[in-house]
């Protein structure tokens, strides 16, 4: 490349870091706008303060990359197209993690389109991944009901498949893989700090932007007892989109912590170590009884990983049994409310995801082909009513009637129909499997990573059978951790020695 290109390349960059800042800055403004700009505009600055660095180093690209991923977890938003008040459908909220991921999208695709003048690719994911959305949209579109907001609610899944796809392809490098870690690692710090002052004030400490969150749904009364228990949110609206993060976070840093010190960096092996702890006890403390089932299922699939691949043996579980057995012994013993969540009436909580699955049913044996449109299930809730409908009280009923379906499966299939339902788990399998065959790892840290988010993927299955998993934040970051996966395993090729010999290109960490 000659130095007269190089120079037009650096002044298209810098018209492009000012209209690319400038959309996010702005965005930014909408989404965190408040009484009080003084947050706003610390952000802002510092945003501008760090794009500055992060541009003299040549890529900015890189740095949207890695922002996406410290304020993917922070569901701070703003409506743009708002549910309807009559038929509830999700609509549009505009997240700083949309802002981010929109940003990244024009910056990664002027670098790759126009400066390195590369054709976008397409993976076999990538094209179960959109034929998924195109039947969305088709479903949206001929969906009964107020257009703009079913439009809406299109658009706003569209962005957790875009996210997916700009991170499949925008990361290049290990270190790229890397910075993304730490700054994980950095966003759950902050969600603890967040976590530990809602806990000791029993407030949720509301950030600007943020929705909130019903009391109702946030403290848990067991009445037979007395006592009652504090649900942290933190960053989230829900006690359950909280414990779901965690869930994603926990099982790749369990993968990365059981290789060990001998096959990780000491600094990168505590840190594994400190997250898996971190997040393990927060994840008790929200009381999501499905977060907890999901754990569990996605831990037991890594075990079984590790044990066939001889990364771990008998004794290495014997001693992970009782440990954790003793911390989490120590951990009731302290905090009671734990063991209650599972032995004392729940609020009628499982009484409600009952009546719903069975409205869910209803609504399916009416329209099993192609189900009532996307977005439109409360819509067909109104219309359809389920056998033990007429079983529950007038009050009971008119709660019910607000509340989607708690089990992501019976509302895909309810909103688009059995044959979608099919496909949706067929793209979730391959999104797991991605990790598979382990054989073709030639990196000890890489592999671990892979097979963590593999399994992370695994156990969302079983968190999508048990909670509300409509578009919302929890939707996004789904799609965002199989697109991390998806960038690991196309850097696999890259890696240079057998997994048994081979010093872990994660121990950049140290």
């Amino acid at each position: 490349m000659t130095h007269t290109n190089e120079n037009l390349l650096h002044q298209l960059g810098h018209l492009l870091f000012s209209g690319v800042l400038g959309t996010v800055v702005g965005g930014l403004f909408l989404v965190l706008g408040a009484d009080s700009l003084a947050l706003p505009a610390g952000i802002v600055v510092a945003l501008l303060g760090l794009a500055s660095m992060v541009w003299f180093k040549g890529s900015l690209r890189r740095y949207f990359l890695i922002l996406l991923f410290l304020v993917a977890p922070f569901d701070l938003s703003k409506a743009v197209v708002p549910p309807l008040d009559e038929f509830y459908s999700p609509g549009l909220y505009l997240s700083i993690g949309h802002v981010v991921l929109l940003g990244l999208l024009v910056s990664w695709g002027i670098e790759r389109l126009l400066v390195q003048r590369v054709r976008l690719q397409v993976t076999r994911l990538d094209a179960l991944a959109f034929i998924f959305l195109g039947w969305i949209w088709v479903s949206a579109l001929m969906a009964p009901g107020n257009k703009i907001t079913l439009a809406a609610t299109a658009v706003a899944y569209s962005l957790s498949v875009l996210a997916f796809y700009a991170v499949s392809h925008a990361v290049q490098s290990m270190q790229e893989v890397v910075s993304i870690l730490k700054v994980v690692v950095i966003g759950l710090i902050l969600q603890t700090l967040h976590v530990v002052g809602q806990m000791l004030t029993h407030n949720y400490l509301p950030l600007p932007g943020s929705k909130g969150s019903q009391s109702s749904l946030s403290t848990l009364t067991y009445g037979s007892l007395g006592e009652s228990a504090f649900r942290p949110v933190g960053a989230f609206d829900h006690p359950n989109s909280l414990a779901d993060y965690l869930t994603l976070l926990l099982i790749p840093a369990l993968a990365l912590a059981l290789l060990g010190p001998s096959r990780l960096s000491r600094k990168a092996w505590l840190t594994a170590m400190g997250t898996s702890c971190v997040t393990g006890l927060l994840l008790l403390l929200t009381l999501s009884r499905g977060a907890w089932a999901a754990a569990v299922l996605g831990i037991l699939a890594l075990c079984v990983v590790y044990w066939r691949l001889r990364l771990i043996g008998r004794t290495h579980l014997l001693g992970a049994v009782l440990a954790g057995s003793i911390a989490l012994g120590a951990l009731v013993s302290a905090y009671p409310q734990i063991i209650y969540r599972l032995t004392e009436p729940d609020d009628r909580s499982t009484e409600s995801r009952l009546v719903l699955n069975d409205q869910a049913f209803a609504i399916i044996k009416a329209n099993p082909i192609t189900g009532v449109g996307f977005g439109s299930y409360n819509r067909a809730a109104h219309e359809i009513r389920g056998p033990s409908w007429g079983g529950i009280s007038k009050d009971y009923q008119d709660m019910i009637i607000q509340l989607v379906v708690h089990n992501h499966y019976l509302l895909v299939a309810a909103q688009m129909g059995i044959p979608a339902l099919l496909f949706w788990c067929y793209l979730l399998y391959r999104m797991a499997a991605q990790a598979w065959p382990v054989s073709r790892w030639r990196d000890t840290g890489a592999m671990a990573l892979g097979i963590g988010l593999g399994c992370a993927l695994i156990s969302q299955m079983l968190f999508l059978a048990s909670d509300n998993y409509d578009v919302d934040i929890r939707v996004f970051l789904l799609w965002l951790t199989a697109g991390l996966l998806q960038a690991l395993t196309r850097l696999r090729p890259l890696a240079a020695a057998p997994v048994k010999t081979a010093p872990t290109r994660l121990g950049v960490l140290t």
